[in-house]
Parts: structure tokens; C-alpha cells; sequence
């Protein structure tokens, strides 16, 4: 390796290796623990388990919040404005992401901003009440805000102790984490609401987010930042662009920002049910406990998959097949059968997509990126962008063609730009030669990246 290429890497603790191109990750990722100590690496399903936080959080802030805000007697206009509040941090979050690669470590981080979602939202239910509307949302704005900067603390530290060859299972417990853990405890929530007191329920939400941090605790210890706090609007920015122009992560925003693997129909499928004459708690238990399941089910497939066959094609794959589900509910008869089947199969092959999205973003970054937490806030926010536009085009088409239209926009959409990007970029989406994460091939981040000096 020249020294050029030596000279993109930047190892935040000096006392790890440089590598060489003939070690695989994974054995330099051994190799370097046994030199500086640090602890083995944890099976793949409790490095996922850590982003457990964040599902409770977004879990809440999406179902049980609500539920809750109803429950007062709150009217339904008022709610869906303090839930587009509270919620807004997930898509404006990664402004403030570049905080996550500075100053202190990403375990730093991580618990940092841990503590804060959690108390947070434990005061914030204990004040919960038609006359402190104002100071609940603040709270929950800021626990929300609070627990996406944790994602992004987290998911950089991930990135940073994962070796290639564990990326796919690690992205599938990550999302059965976070989709399965957030369901289940919405409904927990949701059913306690008449039997616990709010502070309560306040306090118990608050120590399982805690609780639910727990699994850093058997992480490999992080390396140092590479950048103190005040260079976070200027070398960590400079980073971050160099970055974002490589080839392997342009290809990696035109697939994310792409509707493919959108699945937005997801969050319209709650208000269906009326169009596929399905009784309202079939509804409930299908989008609910069922999606969960079926969700996670599919992640960890997915997660499997991610391990064995281009991540990029396998996330383009699975928007084809939810685009061709989603046309077949359109064509299929309207009744409850075609709703279960559909909306239980949409779901399932959504977790596959889920967690190709996170296997292919891990592999984007690298393990060496000093700016591994801002550019996974990024992919984020693309991916949340699309999924925002075409909810948008899908209840403008349910509104103008019915539910037929909405589906067929959905379906349509996601199999035309998956079929053209799985031609265009087929070039730029094979799989690496060896697992180094330092030999890189189009389609993958052809270089690491050095922070600005």
C-alpha cells in the first residue's frame, strides 16, 4: 500500500495497527484487540440490541404518544401537530450528527445522550396533561433529539468495531431492535394507560431506555475522535464532503434517496382497512404484533443474506419484490384475506430491506472513517426522505384513484427504480475482492478518508 492511501486513514488511538492489504478485517479487528487489550467482540446479536433505545423512543413518539395525547381528551389537530414536532428530529437530526465525531468518544457519546432521552422523556410524562402542553413537548422534542444523536453515537461506534464479515447479522438484530422493541413497547404502553399513573409510566419508560443501553457495556472500547469540539463546523465538515464524494457513497445516496425500497406503504396501511373490509381490531393486530413479527422476522433474513450477496442489489432487490406485493394487493380482491397476506408480506420483505440499507451503510463507512456517525445520519436522512415523498404521492393517489391508486403508485415506483438502478449501477454494485475493508472495488468506498488537517 503507498503512503498516499496510508495517509487517508485516520486511526483515533495511536496504538492501533495501520493494517496491511493481505489481513482480512476481521482478523485485524483480533489482532488489534489482543494489542491494546481491549475486549473480544460480542455476538452480533447484542452489538444490535444497543440501538434498542432508539425504537423505544421513535416506537413511542409514533404510536403510544398519540394514543396517549387522545386518551387526555386532546383535539385530534393538536395532536398531529406536537407529534410532527416531536418526531421532526428524526429527519433534521443529522444537522447536529457531526457533534457525535467530536470532542469526546462515541461511548461517550452514546451514554451522554442516553441519559438525557431518558430523563426526559420520564419527566416529560410526569407532566403530561392538557395544561402543560408546551413544556411536554419541549421535553419530548429534546428526549427525542437526545436519543437520534445516540443512534448516530452508536451506529459510528458499530461501524468502527464491526468487521465485514458480521455487518449482515449485525443489521438484522439492529433492526429487530429497533422495530420489534419499539412495537412491543408501544403496545406496553398503550395497554398500561388505564391501569399506571403517567408518572409511572414515566419512569418506567425512562429506566428501560437506560436498561436498554446496556449491551455497550460489552463493546470494544472506542478509539479518541480524531477531532476536538471546535472543529466540528470546520474539519469535521471538510471530512464529511470528502467523504460524500466518493464514488462507492455517491452511489450509496442515489440508492437511499431513490423510491426502490421506500416501503411507504407501511405507514399507510393502518387506514386501510375500511377499503379491504377488514374489521378494526384485525387491523390493530395485523399492523401492530403482526408487522412487528414479520418485520423482524424479515430483517433477520435479511441480515443473512447481507452476509452472502451484494448488499446493494439486495436492497434494491427487496424494493422489487415489495413494489410487486404491493401490486398485487391492487389487483387482488378486496376482502380481509388480501389485507393480511399483503400487508403482513409488504412488512416482512421491508425488514430484509431494512437491514440491506444498514449492512450496505456500514460497508460504506468503513471501520477507520473519523466521520463514521455523520455520514450514517446521512444515509439516514436520505432513506427518510424518500420514505416522506412517497407517503406524500401515495395519499395523493389514494385521495384522486382510491386505494387502488395508492397502491399502484407504491408498487409502480418501487419496481421501475429498482429495475433501472439495478441496470445502471450494476457495475458499481458487485461484491469486494477479500473481506479487507482497505481493498476496495466500485461500489464500495473506494478510500477512506482523512480528516482535514
Amino acid at each position: 500500500m503507498n503512503n498516499s492511501v496510508i495517509a487517508f486513514f485516520v486511526h483515533e488511538d495511536s496504538n492501533m495497527p495501520s493494517g496491511s492489504t493481505n489481513v482480512t478485517s476481521g482478523n485485524a479487528s483480533d489482532a488489534a484487540a489482543r494489542r491494546t487489550g481491549r475486549r473480544e467482540m460480542p455476538p452480533a446479536w447484542i452489538i444490535g440490541m444497543a440501538i434498542l433505545p432508539f425504537g423505544l423512543v421513535a416506537g413511542f413518539t409514533t404510536t403510544a404518544l398519540p394514543f396517549l395525547l387522545t386518551h387526555l381528551g386532546i383535539a385530534l389537530y393538536r395532536v398531529s401537530t406536537i407529534s410532527a414536532i416531536v418526531m421532526s428530529p428524526t429527519f433534521l437530526g443529522f444537522v447536529l450528527q457531526p457533534l457525535m465525531d467530536t470532542g469526546l468518544t462515541r461511548r461517550s457519546h452514546s451514554w451522554l445522550t442516553a441519559a438525557v432521552s431518558a430523563i426526559c422523556l420520564a419527566v416529560g410524562l410526569t407532566v403530561l396533561s392538557a395544561a402543560h402542553l408546551k413544556i411536554t413537548t419541549a421535553l419530548l422534542f429534546v428526549g427525542e433529539l437526545s436519543v437520534v444523536l445516540y443512534s448516530g453515537a452508536v451506529g459510528g461506534w458499530t461501524a468502527q468495531i464491526t468487521p465485514d464479515r458480521m455487518r449482515g447479522s449485525v443489521s438484522g438484530w439492529t433492526n429487530v431492535a429497533n422495530l420489534g422493541g419499539g412495537a412491543l413497547g408501544s403496545l406496553l404502553v398503550m395497554s398500561l394507560v388505564p391501569h399506571v399513573a403517567l408518572h409511572w409510566l414515566g419512569m418506567g419508560l425512562g429506566a428501560a431506555i437506560a436498561l436498554g443501553a446496556a449491551p455497550m457495556l460489552l463493546f470494544p472500547q472506542p478509539v479518541r475522535s480524531a477531532f476536538r469540539l471546535r472543529q466540528v463546523a470546520t474539519d469535521a465538515i471538510v471530512t464529511t464532503w470528502r467523504a460524500c464524494k466518493t464514488q462507492g457513497v455517491r452511489t450509496g445516496f442515489i440508492l437511499f434517496l431513490m423510491p426502490a425500497s421506500a416501503a411507504a406503504a407501511i405507514n399507510l396501511f393502518a387506514g386501510l382497512g375500511k377499503d379491504f373490509h377488514t374489521a378494526e381490531s384485525t387491523v390493530v393486530w395485523v399492523t401492530g404484533a403482526g408487522c412487528a413479527i414479520t418485520t423482524s422476522v424479515g430483517a433477520l433474513l435479511g441480515g443473512y443474506a447481507a452476509n452472502r450477496v451484494s448488499r446493494g442489489r439486495l436492497y434494491l432487490g427487496a424494493g422489487l419484490v415489495t413494489g410487486f406485493v404491493a401490486l398485487a394487493m391492487a389487483f387482488a380482491p378486496h376482502g380481509p384475506p388480501s389485507f393480511i397476506l399483503g400487508v403482513l408480506a409488504y412488512n416482512g420483505i421491508a425488514g430484509v430491506a431494512y437491514a440491506a440499507f444498514n449492512a450496505f451503510g456500514f460497508e460504506l463507512v468503513g471501520q477507520k472513517s473519523a466521520v463514521a456517525s455523520t455520514q450514517l445520519g446521512l444515509f439516514s436522512a436520505s432513506t427518510n426522505l424518500a420514505i416522506v415523498y412517497m407517503t406524500f404521492f401515495d395519499g395523493h393517489a389514494s385521495k384522486y384513484f382510491g386505494v387502488t391508486g395508492l397502491l399502484l403508485t407504491d408498487g409502480l415506483a418501487s419496481m421501475i427504480s429498482a429495475i433501472a438502478l439495478l441496470i445502471l449501477l450494476r457495475k458499481l454494485l458487485t461484491r469486494p475482492v477479500g473481506d479487507d475493508p482497505e481493498i476496495r472495488v466500485i461500489g464500495r468506498l473506494e478510500s477512506p478518508v482523512e480528516p482535514a488537517s
